[in-house]
Protein backbone atom coordinates (compact mmCIF):
# COMPACT_ATOMS: atom_id res chain seq x y z
CA UNK A 1 0.00 0.00 0.00
CA UNK A 2 1.23 3.63 -1.00
CA UNK A 3 1.96 5.10 2.78
CA UNK A 4 0.83 8.56 1.37
CA UNK A 5 -2.44 10.34 1.23
CA UNK A 6 -4.02 10.02 -2.26
CA UNK A 7 -7.58 10.93 -1.62
CA UNK A 8 -7.64 14.98 -1.67
CA UNK A 9 -6.08 17.66 -2.77
CA UNK A 10 -3.80 20.30 -0.95
CA UNK A 11 -5.43 23.64 -1.69
CA UNK A 12 -2.15 25.21 -0.73
CA UNK A 13 -0.21 23.10 -3.67
CA UNK A 14 -1.98 25.73 -6.11
CA UNK A 15 0.10 28.37 -4.70
CA UNK A 16 3.40 26.66 -4.94
CA UNK A 17 4.46 27.17 -8.31
CA UNK A 18 3.84 31.23 -8.11
CA UNK A 19 5.88 31.21 -4.94
CA UNK A 20 8.94 29.27 -7.26
CA UNK A 21 8.08 32.23 -9.96
CA UNK A 22 8.53 34.48 -7.60
CA UNK A 23 11.95 32.46 -5.87
CA UNK A 24 13.60 32.07 -9.34
CA UNK A 25 12.76 34.85 -11.68
CA UNK A 26 16.00 37.06 -9.65
CA UNK A 27 18.56 34.56 -10.61
CA UNK A 28 16.84 34.13 -14.45
CA UNK A 29 17.41 37.94 -14.57
CA UNK A 30 20.61 37.56 -13.38
CA UNK A 31 21.26 34.84 -15.74
CA UNK A 32 20.26 37.39 -19.16
CA UNK A 33 22.01 40.47 -17.99
CA UNK A 34 25.19 38.09 -19.19
CA UNK A 35 24.32 37.14 -22.63
CA UNK A 36 24.73 39.24 -25.50
CA UNK A 37 21.65 41.81 -26.56
CA UNK A 38 20.64 40.18 -29.07
CA UNK A 39 19.97 37.22 -27.67
CA UNK A 40 18.97 38.73 -24.88
CA UNK A 41 15.99 40.44 -25.93
CA UNK A 42 14.66 37.01 -27.71
CA UNK A 43 15.00 35.32 -23.94
CA UNK A 44 13.48 38.50 -22.69
CA UNK A 45 10.38 38.36 -24.93
CA UNK A 46 10.02 34.72 -24.51
CA UNK A 47 9.75 34.90 -20.76
CA UNK A 48 7.46 37.62 -20.95
CA UNK A 49 9.73 40.36 -19.54
CA UNK A 50 10.72 42.77 -22.54
CA UNK A 51 9.09 44.03 -25.95
CA UNK A 52 10.32 42.94 -29.46
CA UNK A 53 11.93 46.05 -29.75
CA UNK A 54 14.25 44.63 -25.96
CA UNK A 55 12.51 47.38 -23.94
CA UNK A 56 11.15 46.17 -20.36
CA UNK A 57 7.15 45.42 -20.55
CA UNK A 58 7.02 45.57 -16.55
CA UNK A 59 6.94 43.12 -13.54
CA UNK A 60 6.14 40.67 -16.18
CA UNK A 61 5.29 37.40 -14.24
CA UNK A 62 6.92 35.32 -17.37
CA UNK A 63 5.84 32.87 -19.60
CA UNK A 64 5.18 29.36 -18.19
CA UNK A 65 3.32 28.12 -14.95
CA UNK A 66 6.52 27.29 -13.18
CA UNK A 67 5.79 23.63 -12.75
CA UNK A 68 9.45 22.73 -12.95
CA UNK A 69 10.94 24.73 -10.65
CA UNK A 70 7.95 24.11 -7.93
CA UNK A 71 8.82 20.40 -8.47
CA UNK A 72 12.78 21.05 -7.79
CA UNK A 73 12.36 22.65 -4.63
CA UNK A 74 9.64 20.29 -3.27
CA UNK A 75 12.09 17.61 -3.75
CA UNK A 76 14.96 18.94 -2.55
CA UNK A 77 13.08 19.85 0.80
CA UNK A 78 12.18 16.45 0.74
CA UNK A 79 15.58 15.11 1.20
CA UNK A 80 16.50 17.73 3.75
CA UNK A 81 17.44 20.10 2.06
CA UNK A 82 17.20 24.24 1.53
CA UNK A 83 15.76 26.18 -0.95
CA UNK A 84 18.76 28.30 -1.01
CA UNK A 85 21.02 25.37 -2.44
CA UNK A 86 18.09 24.64 -4.54
CA UNK A 87 17.35 27.83 -6.67
CA UNK A 88 20.02 27.51 -9.35
CA UNK A 89 18.83 24.25 -10.38
CA UNK A 90 15.09 25.70 -10.18
CA UNK A 91 16.57 28.21 -12.79
CA UNK A 92 17.88 25.61 -14.54
CA UNK A 93 14.90 23.71 -15.17
CA UNK A 94 12.78 26.59 -16.06
CA UNK A 95 15.47 27.68 -18.53
CA UNK A 96 15.43 23.96 -19.73
CA UNK A 97 11.31 24.40 -20.37
CA UNK A 98 12.17 27.63 -21.76
CA UNK A 99 14.90 26.82 -24.42
CA UNK A 100 12.37 23.64 -25.31
CA UNK A 101 9.60 25.82 -26.20
CA UNK A 102 11.79 28.23 -28.30
CA UNK A 103 12.88 25.73 -30.39
CA UNK A 104 9.64 23.54 -30.83
CA UNK A 105 8.38 27.21 -31.53
CA UNK A 106 5.62 26.99 -29.22
CA UNK A 107 4.96 29.96 -26.50
CA UNK A 108 4.51 29.72 -23.35
CA UNK A 109 0.82 29.53 -20.98
CA UNK A 110 1.01 32.68 -19.30
CA UNK A 111 -2.14 35.05 -20.52
CA UNK A 112 0.78 37.84 -21.42
CA UNK A 113 1.87 35.29 -23.72
CA UNK A 114 -0.73 33.83 -25.46
CA UNK A 115 -1.43 37.60 -26.31
CA UNK A 116 1.28 38.41 -27.87
CA UNK A 117 2.93 37.09 -31.46
CA UNK A 118 5.16 33.63 -30.89
CA UNK A 119 9.07 34.11 -30.62
CA UNK A 120 9.59 32.43 -33.66
CA UNK A 121 7.34 34.95 -35.61
CA UNK A 122 9.04 38.16 -34.12
CA UNK A 123 12.66 36.60 -34.45
CA UNK A 124 12.72 34.09 -37.26
CA UNK A 125 13.28 30.54 -36.55
CA UNK A 126 17.20 31.68 -36.25
CA UNK A 127 16.35 33.85 -33.45
CA UNK A 128 14.46 31.99 -31.42
CA UNK A 129 17.29 28.91 -32.00
CA UNK A 130 20.28 30.84 -31.26
CA UNK A 131 17.82 32.10 -27.78
CA UNK A 132 17.05 28.67 -27.12
CA UNK A 133 20.93 27.24 -27.00
CA UNK A 134 21.60 30.12 -25.29
CA UNK A 135 19.03 29.69 -22.29
CA UNK A 136 20.35 25.89 -22.22
CA UNK A 137 24.20 26.36 -21.79
CA UNK A 138 22.90 28.89 -18.76
CA UNK A 139 21.27 26.17 -17.31
CA UNK A 140 24.27 24.32 -17.89
CA UNK A 141 26.21 27.06 -16.21
CA UNK A 142 23.70 27.20 -12.84
CA UNK A 143 24.46 23.52 -11.52
CA UNK A 144 28.16 23.65 -12.89
CA UNK A 145 29.03 23.36 -9.18
CA UNK A 146 27.91 19.90 -9.37
CA UNK A 147 29.44 17.72 -11.69
CA UNK A 148 26.58 14.56 -10.87
CA UNK A 149 23.67 17.89 -11.92
CA UNK A 150 25.92 18.79 -14.87
CA UNK A 151 25.68 14.95 -16.13
CA UNK A 152 21.91 14.44 -15.49
CA UNK A 153 21.34 17.40 -16.85
CA UNK A 154 22.96 17.40 -20.24
CA UNK A 155 21.85 13.92 -20.47
CA UNK A 156 18.48 15.30 -20.45
CA UNK A 157 19.27 17.81 -23.05
CA UNK A 158 20.25 15.08 -25.16
CA UNK A 159 17.37 12.92 -24.41
CA UNK A 160 14.86 16.34 -25.20
CA UNK A 161 16.95 16.85 -28.39
CA UNK A 162 16.33 13.19 -29.40
CA UNK A 163 12.92 13.44 -29.15
CA UNK A 164 12.95 16.59 -30.92
CA UNK A 165 14.51 15.05 -34.12
CA UNK A 166 12.62 11.59 -33.70
CA UNK A 167 9.46 13.89 -33.71
CA UNK A 168 10.39 16.24 -36.90
CA UNK A 169 11.19 12.44 -38.62
CA UNK A 170 7.79 11.10 -38.51
CA UNK A 171 5.91 14.44 -39.29
CA UNK A 172 3.74 16.88 -37.69
CA UNK A 173 0.88 13.93 -36.58
CA UNK A 174 2.85 12.52 -34.63
CA UNK A 175 2.40 14.43 -31.05
CA UNK A 176 4.77 16.54 -28.80
CA UNK A 177 6.51 13.99 -25.86
CA UNK A 178 5.13 14.89 -23.01
CA UNK A 179 6.70 16.87 -19.76
CA UNK A 180 7.93 13.57 -18.42
CA UNK A 181 11.41 14.04 -18.95
CA UNK A 182 11.49 17.35 -17.67
CA UNK A 183 9.42 16.92 -14.59
CA UNK A 184 12.21 14.10 -14.26
CA UNK A 185 15.13 16.38 -14.69
CA UNK A 186 13.46 18.85 -11.87
CA UNK A 187 13.05 16.19 -9.17
CA UNK A 188 16.28 14.86 -9.84
CA UNK A 189 18.31 18.22 -9.53
CA UNK A 190 16.04 19.08 -6.57
CA UNK A 191 17.24 15.87 -4.56
CA UNK A 192 20.63 16.47 -6.05
CA UNK A 193 21.13 19.91 -4.69
CA UNK A 194 19.16 18.47 -1.37
CA UNK A 195 22.15 15.87 -0.64
CA UNK A 196 20.33 13.14 -1.64
CA UNK A 197 21.93 9.91 -2.27
CA UNK A 198 22.24 8.57 -5.79
CA UNK A 199 19.55 6.10 -5.50
CA UNK A 200 16.93 8.34 -4.16
CA UNK A 201 17.73 10.84 -6.54
CA UNK A 202 16.97 7.62 -9.17
CA UNK A 203 13.69 7.44 -7.40
CA UNK A 204 13.17 10.94 -7.63
CA UNK A 205 13.63 10.72 -10.94
CA UNK A 206 11.34 8.03 -11.98
CA UNK A 207 8.92 9.84 -9.49
CA UNK A 208 8.54 13.56 -11.81
CA UNK A 209 8.49 11.10 -15.12
CA UNK A 210 5.61 9.30 -13.87
CA UNK A 211 3.90 12.55 -13.23
CA UNK A 212 4.41 13.98 -16.23
CA UNK A 213 2.77 10.58 -18.02
CA UNK A 214 -0.05 10.53 -16.07
CA UNK A 215 -0.54 14.47 -16.60
CA UNK A 216 -3.70 14.86 -18.70
CA UNK A 217 -2.36 16.65 -21.86
CA UNK A 218 -0.10 14.17 -22.95
CA UNK A 219 -0.34 11.08 -21.20
CA UNK A 220 2.95 8.74 -22.62
CA UNK A 221 1.88 5.34 -24.36
CA UNK A 222 1.50 2.80 -21.65
CA UNK A 223 0.89 5.18 -19.15
CA UNK A 224 -0.93 4.27 -15.72
CA UNK A 225 -3.24 7.19 -16.04
CA UNK A 226 -5.68 7.63 -13.23
CA UNK A 227 -3.69 5.66 -11.13
CA UNK A 228 -1.32 6.53 -8.41
CA UNK A 229 1.62 4.65 -9.81
CA UNK A 230 3.89 7.46 -9.67
CA UNK A 231 3.77 7.50 -5.78
CA UNK A 232 5.00 4.05 -5.46
CA UNK A 233 8.51 5.81 -6.62
CA UNK A 234 8.74 7.87 -3.65
CA UNK A 235 7.44 5.07 -0.90
CA UNK A 236 10.85 3.62 -0.73
CA UNK A 237 12.95 6.79 -1.03
CA UNK A 238 11.33 9.21 1.48
CA UNK A 239 11.05 8.82 4.98
CA UNK A 240 7.38 9.44 4.66
CA UNK A 241 4.05 10.71 4.27
CA UNK A 242 5.47 14.92 5.89
CA UNK A 243 8.78 14.31 3.72
CA UNK A 244 6.55 13.31 0.59
CA UNK A 245 3.28 15.72 1.22
CA UNK A 246 4.21 18.49 -1.01
CA UNK A 247 5.75 16.31 -4.34
CA UNK A 248 2.62 14.15 -3.59
CA UNK A 249 -0.07 17.56 -3.33
CA UNK A 250 1.99 18.57 -6.92
CA UNK A 251 1.37 15.65 -8.05
CA UNK A 252 -2.30 15.85 -7.36
CA UNK A 253 -2.03 19.24 -8.62
CA UNK A 254 -0.33 18.46 -12.19
CA UNK A 255 -2.71 15.13 -12.78
CA UNK A 256 -5.91 16.92 -11.75
CA UNK A 257 -7.34 13.65 -11.09
CA UNK A 258 -11.14 13.82 -9.49
CA UNK A 259 -12.07 11.08 -6.76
Amino acid sequence: MIPYPTDHDDPGAAAAPGRARAAVDPVLRACLHTLPDAVRAVCAYQLGWGDRSGAPTGGGAGAGTAIGPALVLAAARAVGGRDGAALPAAAAVELVHQSRLLHSGVTGRAPAARRRPPTRAVFGTTGAGAAGDAMAALAVRLVAGRPEAVTVLCDRLIELCGARAARHAAGPAVAPPGPGALFGLACALGGIHGGAPPWVTAALDAFGRAVGDAAPTAPAPGASVGSDAPLEHLAGALPGPAAAAELVALYRLITRRER
